[in-house]
């Protein structure tokens, strides 16, 4: 995924997560985002 997709999609991303990891709070995602170039 790249950085423009993975911007784009955030937060359908960020939903699917949720799903998958419960336990993730928005505040966990939102942490996430800031540091998404560490992802890619």
């Amino acid at each position: 995924m790249n950085k423009e997709k993975l911007e784009g999609n955030w937060n359908q991303l960020k939903g699917k997560v949720q799903e998958k990891w419960g336990k993730l709070t928005n505040d966990d995602l939102d942490v996430i985002q800031g540091r998404r170039d560490q992802l890619l």
